[in-house]
């Protein structure tokens, strides 16, 4: 019953470790700039082929 006991403590120490390091990820990760699809301001020409 001990080595049961002894698993289980070190597997959640080992899980809230990881879910710290994961949530202290999320918080302190800095976002990169976002360019919108819209801003370069470029027109595409597309040919029309006509038919006649």
């Amino acid at each position: 019953m001990k080595f049961e006991s002894l698993i289980l403590a070190s597997l959640f120490v080992v899980c809230f470790t990881v879910c710290a390091l994961v949530m202290g990820a999320m918080l302190t990760a800095t976002p990169s700039s976002v360019q919108l699809a819209g801003a370069n301001k470029t027109a595409v020409v597309v040919p029309v082929a006509r038919a006649g």
